[in-house]
């Protein structure tokens, strides 16, 4: 919810307003109010939640298609095969080539 942009001060007031004279209503009238005064309150919030959710940026899409992260794949895997066969003597090396891969589909994923 962080990233929503939060009610503009005109809005918070109105709200504020709504929910003071519903308040007020509900002490003149009683319990009876109760169970509308929960449905109004719940509309006006559900109201509000749409509202910031449709206003709200679109996470991105990854600029390559499927088919291109498919090809970063195996291309990773018929590079890695060999590096990782090479650097096998050498457990620091081996590790570098291993994040390196890893790093590389990684970033091909986002």
């Amino acid at each position: 919810m962080s990233s929503m942009s939060p009610m503009s001060p005109q809005q918070a007031d109105d709200l504020k307003r709504d929910v003071q004279a519903t308040l007020e209503a509900r002490r003149e009238i009683g319990p009876a109010y109760d169970e509308h005064f929960i449905q109004q309150l719940t509309e006006r919030i559900m109201a509000q939640a749409r509202q910031e959710m449709a206003q709200a940026p679109r996470p991105t899409r990854s600029k390559l298609d499927a088919s291109q992260r498919t090809g970063i794949a195996i291309c990773s895997l018929i590079f890695g095969i060999p590096l990782v066969a090479i650097t096998a003597g050498n457990p620091l090396t081996f590790i570098g080539v291993i994040a390196l891969i890893a790093l590389i589909n990684f970033f091909a994923s986002l």
